[in-house]
């Protein structure tokens, strides 16, 4: 096999490589059918970029920018096709997985090339093809690996300007690294074919390398806004029940007042008088639950939350010792139990009087750990995606975040967060080890 000699890789090769980047990049997509369906789609597809690439073979050179950029449309629509994704993060999958494929295809023929030329003995069509399969099975493990440590955590919000992205870095990896097979004299082209395979292969995995770069920031930018989205929304709770508190401190002095004096109209004994009384008592007799946990703050939240649930037919029910809270700043009682208690209260909403509303909700120690468990009458499905709560409502940029916010306020002190769905009951536990 002379080295002047540019042996060009088999398209039955650059098909399956194709084929296997695009099943890597989906492995943790939502389905769009039924595994028998999807199976159906993986082989179907399979047979399609075989045969696109045996056609796009003997077609003239000139054919072969074209040829390519169907091939990449080909990606995107079988990752579209085959997923519960959005048209654009499907492209954003299809490039990617393109210069993945790129790259593994690359190094696969390099490296028999190289060993074929040196080693004559594993030149035979036999050894090709056992070759191939042992290098693509390596590097699709590794490309699997880093699919999973990512876990497209960003990719829910593709954006226009992160395709482009995407498009440029792949689209430029490409052709600086493929401009040798195009004959031209330019400071980047090899002129023999271990140069040329070497310059391919390092320039795709450069490209391969600043696209998943591209990646792991844009998912480092996405945890941070939403971390910051948490801390604004913990100290918007704060300053709300510090408000709170001091609204209900009025509230609980004019509230005693107003017995007093209903205790004086109604020693008038007239009937007007005690139709009057009556009324009034109705009406005040919302604010005549007190609690007395121990813990101011608490005591404020469960205040609040209780009005509410009297005014809107929610039965709340709690116990709770707010003298295990010592060791948790006042803002983290705020985020811990302001959100539990809104989204068992917000779980209600569009419910019918009829249905059961319950709220349960218990804190208390338990061989050394604090316990916080708040329940409530759940009638549905949850929703979660990477083991992550999804809301339900319409608006997900701006909701969400109320168990995210529980997590990081029981991560803060080294404790865990649970929910389950049992018999009609959603239950969110969480627990955290008593800090003295």
């Amino acid at each position: 096999m002379p080295d002047t000699v540019m042996p060009d890789i088999p398209r039955i090769y650059t098909a399956v490589s194709e084929w296997l980047a695009c099943l890597v990049v989906i492995v943790f997509s939502v389905k769009r059918f039924s595994r028998v369906q999807t199976a159906v789609l993986y082989v179907s597809s399979l047979v399609v970029f075989a045969v696109f690439h045996i056609i796009a073979g003997v077609l003239p050179l000139g054919f072969w920018v074209p040829c390519m950029i169907f091939a990449v449309v080909l990606m995107c629509l079988f990752v579209w096709l085959t997923t519960k994704t959005k048209i654009k993060t499907a492209c954003y999958l299809g490039v990617q997985a393109f210069i993945v494929a790129e790259f593994i295809a690359s190094v696969e023929w390099w490296l028999y090339y190289f060993f074929a030329t040196n080693f004559p003995v594993i030149s035979s069509d036999t050894a090709n093809i056992l070759f191939a399969v042992g290098v693509y099975g390596i590097l699709y493990a590794v490309m699997f690996a880093l699919e999973r440590h990512f876990s497209r955590k960003a990719l829910n919000s593709v954006s226009t300007k992160d395709l482009i992205t995407a498009v440029i870095i792949v689209v430029t990896a490409f052709l600086i690294s493929n401009i040798s097979f195009m004959r031209w004299n330019t400071p980047l082209t090899g002129k023999y074919a271990l140069e040329i395979f070497y310059i391919r292969t390092l320039v795709d995995l450069c490209g391969l390398l600043v696209l998943y770069g591209n990646r792991e920031l844009k998912i480092a930018n996405s945890a941070e806004m939403e971390l910051m989205q948490i801390r604004l929304l913990l100290d918007r709770q704060y300053e709300q029940y510090c408000l709170t508190q001091s609204a209900m401190d009025s509230v609980n002095r004019r509230y005693h007042d107003l017995k007093h004096q209903v205790a004086m109209i109604r020693e008038q004994g007239s009937e007007a008088a005690e139709r009057l009384v009556n009324e009034i008592e109705n009406e005040i007799k919302t604010y005549e639950v007190v609690y007395k946990t121990g813990n101011d703050i608490l005591d404020t939240i469960l205040m609040s939350k209780s009005i509410f649930c009297v005014q809107n037919g929610i039965t709340f029910t709690c116990v709770a010792d707010g003298a295990a809270l010592h060791f948790i700043s006042d803002a983290d009682i705020c985020s811990l139990f302001g959100n539990a208690l809104d989204n068992a209260i917000e779980s209600f909403a569009g419910k019918t009087d009829g249905e059961a509303k319950l709220i349960k909700l218990a804190v208390y120690k338990n061989n050394g750990l604090l316990i916080i468990r708040c329940e409530n009458t759940f009638r549905g499905k949850l929703k979660t995606f990477n083991g992550e709560l999804v809301s339900t409502k319409k608006d997900k940029l701006n909701h969400g975040f109320g168990v995210k916010s529980i997590k990081t306020v029981a991560e803060k002190y080294e404790g865990t967060v649970s929910y389950a769905v049992e018999d009609g009951t959603f239950t969110l536990c969480v627990v955290i080890p008593i800090k003295i």
